[in-house]
């Protein structure tokens, strides 16, 4: 049955009715995911502990005890959950590109149960297992066999949640603009919460999803002023979970009523990857470029990988800063009290553009690389920046947030700005357009979805490129696609994708604006504790050189803790669904 919702939000988080949280595990290390066995005497969790640079699975009684390893290896094993007997544990594992695993609790020869896939759930009867893949619901027999796709006409999926009665819940888009949360009983259709207007209506973000269900609620998390919170939804209602400030994600109930959730402190710096990018081959390890507990991300670098500039929160607001990577000396470009950001280097290196905003009023200045008063560009209420030098340094390609959303040219001299991309539907000003190195095509992510986009490539024309008889898509809509880089020579398109699960660095090999071959994985972060795959994409900045890409990287640490509610939530004893 549909939901009733009502969000009861006021300032800075709904009102909050749990107790004060316990620490469960407290380590130099990440820890993550925790998971509670059906009759709550176990608690399953991913960490880094005993000095691993991959995340395992672990096992510990919930009051308390040594934790006990179950899985081993090189490569993060992470998203434990136990199957309802408490015999066995089904996983992610990100080996091979990753898959569906699962293993006795107490450890033992694991077994390969699905390729692909993210977030296994055991369902209530303990015979099938339900996961996520490439956007898709997936079941799969606990036993082993072909895995089953289970509501097909659904994309952008997140990964399900059993009811106690056995239904799905899940957050889906089907077709390109209907998102919402929906429920599937057994042998029913889904049907829409009415989650999607809600969120909207209170600000919430749209990528908050179910994470949890029981008798008592929903549980899930949702972003608020920065921080992820936990949230509960029963009767209608939705109240903060705990008290604390703090960061709060992956809640797990015990039946009698706990929840067990990870809290991680983040830390974002610039690192670069060695690379012959006319042939999309790394040549070395990732490196730190940045190294303090300041946010450094969007970076962006010359033609020839000798200079970089990007965004950081040292001093408390972002400002732009620059490096010479031959010499390097650093320099704060600015220093102002507005925030300062997204800049882009001249393909010489001698120059940037970035842009400065209020709130209301967005301004765009030209600066040189080696300091001195900036120049303005332009100013307005609805700009804003995103940009990149064409070859000749006479203008820089630009969105524009007015609607509908555009991408264009804006000559640096006479400020005359020409439209390149306009949809009566897409608002493309949210696609980090790039032209290529010859000025004759352009990649774009098209945002198809909240939160998804489809890269294509059109060849500039005269007049605006308008729709999809424009341009040929690059990636299919099965996976998101997002900050399209070129190759020096404009024969690899290099962009971030999620075609594997994880988030990675992918190259495309282009011909006459089409792929002239298949995707290639030039980096990927196979461990939880360095990823990029809670970043925004516009956050990550990828640049590519000649020599080498940059992107902005977090470094994650983290432990477990549990929240027991003052009052059984309030709510009757019944699944809201």
């Amino acid at each position: 049955m549909i939901l009733a919702l009502r969000f009861l939000l006021a300032g800075v988080a709904a009102a909050s009715f749990g107790q004060t949280s316990r620490n469960v595990l407290d380590e130099p290390a990440l820890a993550a995911d925790p998971a509670v066995s059906a009759g709550g005497k176990l608690l399953a969790f991913a960490s880094t502990r005993e000095g691993s640079r991959s995340l395992r699975i672990w096992t510990m009684p919930v009051d308390g005890g040594p934790p006990r390893r179950v899985t081993n290896g090189g490569i993060d094993h992470r998203q434990p959950a136990f199957s309802p007997d408490g015999k066995s544990i089904v996983y992610r594992s990100d080996e091979d590109g990753g898959g569906i695993w699962i293993s006795p609790v107490r450890g033992g020869r694991a077994r390969l149960l699905a390729r692909g896939g993210e977030r296994p759930r055991f369902a209530p009867d303990g015979r099938t297992i339900s996961y996520r893949a490439a956007g898709k619901l997936f079941t799969v027999d606990a036993k082993g066999g072909e895995p089953r796709a289970i509501h097909p006409d659904f994309d952008a999926s997140s990964a399900p949640v059993w009811t106690a009665e056995g239904a799905l819940v899940f957050a889906a888009c089907r077709g390109r603009s209907e998102c919402d949360w929906w429920s599937a009983a057994p042998g029913a259709g889904p049907k829409p919460l009415g989650a999607a207007a809600i969120l909207k209506k209170h600000k919430l973000p749209a990528t908050a999803v179910p994470e949890a269900s029981t008798k008592r609620g929903i549980v899930f998390t949702a972003d608020d002023h920065g921080k992820s919170r936990l949230f509960v939804l029963a009767n209608g209602a939705v109240k903060r979970l705990t008290a604390e400030d703090r960061d709060e994600s992956s809640p797990a109930i015990a039946p009698d009523g706990r929840v067990f959730f990870a809290s991680r402190s983040e830390n974002i710096d610039v690192w670069t990857l060695p690379l012959r990018a006319n042939e999309a081959a790394a040549k070395g390890a990732l490196q730190r470029l940045t190294d303090d507990p300041a946010i450094d991300q969007r970076p962006s670098l010359s033609a020839d990988g000798s200079r970089i500039a990007w965004e950081t929160s040292r001093g408390g607001n972002f400002e732009v800063r620059v490096k010479d990577l031959a010499t390097g000396r650093e320099t704060a470009i600015t220093n102002g009290p507005l925030r300062e950001h997204m800049p882009a280097i001249s393909s010489d290196g001698s120059e940037l553009v970035y842009d400065a905003h209020d709130g209301e009023v967005v301004t765009i200045y030209r600066s040189r690389f080696d300091g001195g008063p900036p120049a303005l560009v332009w100013k307005e209420s609805t700009g804003q920046g995103s940009f990149q030098w064409t070859a000749g340094a006479a203008s820089v390609l630009y969105f524009h947030r007015e609607p509908p959303g555009t991408v264009g040219l804006m000559d640096l001299a006479s400020k005359k700005r020409t439209v390149l991309l306009r949809h009566p539907t897409w608002n493309l000003s949210l696609a980090d357009a790039r032209s290529s190195p010859d000025g004759q095509w352009i990649a774009f992510p098209v945002p198809f979805a909240d939160h998804r986009s489809r890269m294509a490539i059109a060849k500039v024309a005269d007049a605006p490129i308008g729709g999809e008889r424009d341009w040929t898509w690059l990636t299919p809509d099965s996976f998101d696609a997002s900050q399209p880089e070129w190759s020096p020579d404009g024969r690899w398109l290099y962009y971030l994708s999620s075609q594997e699960g994880g988030l990675s660095v992918w190259a495309s090999p282009v011909a006459d604006g089409k792929a002239a071959g298949g995707a290639k994985k030039v980096l990927e972060f196979p461990h939880a504790a360095l990823t990029i795959a809670r970043m925004r994409p516009r956050d990550i900045g990828l640049a590519v050189a000649k020599d080498k890409l940059a992107l902005g990287v977090a470094e994650y640490r983290g432990t477990l803790w549990s929240a027991a509610p003052a009052a059984p939530w309030g709510v009757a004893s019944r699944d809201p669904l």
